[in-house]
């Protein structure tokens, strides 16, 4: 049956091949400090690199930390992973940044954990991010919880072309670091 599968779509062999492929290459696992974010340490500390996580030190505690991070972290460029969104917020490290799909903030639709140098970031699709055919995405309304539990709430929304937060949250930016 499987051969006969086959033999009706030629292509489905490469298909499955190439999804098998992309899947192994993209599979969560621990750090292992071969091609680490950060601080250049060779200690794992169980972090999963392209995910930001409370207490993780796979990213930058250095003068990179706060910088744009996806002038590096994005497809062909020099940093691990090509980021979706990212930023710092010191104020909030060990605590989140959600995406919501609305203003009233009911629809949660992502949540990031800041990790112990205030960084967060994902290399994984988040919808409100992703453009749709018309290049356009629908945007996110972003909230910062801090560890303590108090929200810190953005007024407008922000699409995939500014989803690194850094670029306005920055001390040569528009808004002031987070």
């Amino acid at each position: 049956m499987l051969f006969q599968l086959f033999a009706r779509h030629p292509l489905l062999p490469l298909i499955l091949s190439i999804s098998v492929l992309f899947f192994m290459l993209t599979a969560c696992g621990s750090g292992s400090g071969n091609g680490k974010l950060g601080n250049g340490s060779n200690n794992d500390d169980g972090g999963v690199i392209g995910l930001s996580q409370k207490g993780s030190t796979n990213s930058h505690n250095d003068s990179r930390r706060g910088a744009n991070c996806m002038e590096c972290h994005v497809n062909g460029g020099p940093g691990t992973g090509a980021f979706v969104t990212a930023g710092t917020a010191i104020q909030a490290t060990g605590g989140y940044v959600e995406y919501y799909a609305d203003l009233a903030r009911t629809d949660l639709r992502a949540r990031l954990e800041v990790d112990a140098y205030g960084n967060f970031y994902t290399v994984n699709a988040i919808d409100l991010l992703t453009p749709n055919m018309s290049g356009l995405s629908p945007g996110a309304y972003i909230t910062i919880v801090m560890p303590g539990g108090t929200t810190r709430n953005m007024p407008g929304a922000v699409s995939h072309t500014s989803a690194s937060c850094n670029v306005c949250h920055s001390a040569g930016g528009t808004q002031s670091p987070l």
